[in-house]
Order: structure tokens, then sequence, then C-alpha cells
């Protein structure tokens, strides 16, 4: 089930504390980590430490997060639509369901990370590493994939476009899979991943 299915019928903003950057940082700095629903979107929080913060359902849509620390946070149903995760260090986070549409997550540390079910269209994942990362179920349609680190991923039933590369665009999963191992693309780390059909892709030197 993909972000807009699972949260179609949320009503974002309307049940949600509103909280500024400046709150936020104050009362984590003071030991507060669940910060469930809150509404932050729009705010700065650049090269912030929120490691193991709870943002579950939270509202970050537009929020700059570049170089923020968000290791191990739970970010499960958050939406960060048009957030900037530019070098964001997001290892081992939860970003399931998350709503990250043309997010910028571009030299993002996205290690181990899982993003099932996650709604990336039009993200930047340019020299983002996602090794061992999840992303089954999860749709990359028209997101952008030069240099991105898949070594080791769950790409099970995951979605791509492939016309960037030249490659019809929304083809079937055992298609997908062959047309991915096919491609001339270098930059693109796929060693050990799994898949959108299941089958794992071996690393040939």
């Amino acid at each position: 089930m993909k972000a807009d299915e699972k949260f179609s019928s949320f009503e974002w903003g309307k049940h949600q504390l509103r909280l500024d950057a400046a709150e936020l940082v104050k009362r984590y700095i003071q030991g507060e980590r669940n910060f469930h629903e809150v509404n932050l979107s729009g705010e700065n929080l650049r090269n912030a430490n929120l490691k193991h913060i709870n943002l579950t359902g939270a509202d970050l849509t537009g929020v700059d997060l570049s170089g923020t620390n968000l290791s191990d946070a739970n970010l499960t149903g958050t939406n960060l639509t048009g957030a900037n995760l530019h070098r964001a260090n997001a290892t081992g986070s939860r970003l399931i369901w998350a709503t990250l549409r043309g997010t910028n997550l571009e030299c993002a540390e996205l290690v181990c990370a899982n993003l099932s079910g996650a709604d990336l269209r039009w993200a930047n994942l340019n020299a983002a590493n996602l090794s061992a990362a999840d992303l089954s179920d999860a749709s990359l349609e028209d997101a952008k994939l030069k240099a991105v680190i898949l070594r080791g991923a769950n790409l099970k039933g995951t979605t791509f476009d492939l016309k960037q590369t030249g490659l019809p665009k929304q083809v079937g999963l055992p298609k997908q899979t062959a047309l991915l191992k096919q491609m001339a693309l270098p930059e693109l780390d796929l060693s050990w991943a799994i898949m959108p059909d299941g089958t794992r892709h071996h690393y040939h030197a």
C-alpha cells in the first residue's frame, strides 16, 4: 500500500500542534523526543541534531533539514513533500509510508533506512546512499537517481520510471528488473540488491 493510499483520508494540519523550529529544538535539548503529528511546515531545522526523534505523522512540508542528523528517527507516515534533506543523515530511520514527493535527498545518508511504501515521486536521490535500505513497494516514478547507491537494498515491488535512461515507462516488475540489470549506468550501484520482482542482483566485476 502506497503512502497516498494509506493516508489519503488524513487532513494535514487539522489536528496537529503547530511548533516553530526554535521550540522544537529547545524541547529536544531538554530531553523530549515524542513530537507525534506536529506541524513544522516551512520551518528551518538545518544542521540540527534530531537523532532518535519521533515525528510520526508530522507535517514537514517544505522544511529545511539539510545537514540534519535524523539517524534512527521515526518518520513513519510523515509528510516531507518538498522538504530539503540535502546531506542529511537519516541512517536507520523509519520512513514507512512517508510522503517524499519532490523532496531533495541529494547526497543524503539513508543506509539501512526503512522506506517501505514511501512515495518518492519526483524526489532527488542523486548520490544518495541507500545501502541496505528497504524500498519495498515504494514509488520512485520520475525520481532522480544519478549515482544513487542501492547496494543490498530491498527493491521488491518498487516502481520506477525509467524514461531518464531511455527505457520504457512503468513496465511490469519482471521486465523492469531485466531492464534495470541491463542498464548501462555504471554509477548506479545495484550490487546484491533485491530487485522489483524479488530476485537478487549479484555483483559482476
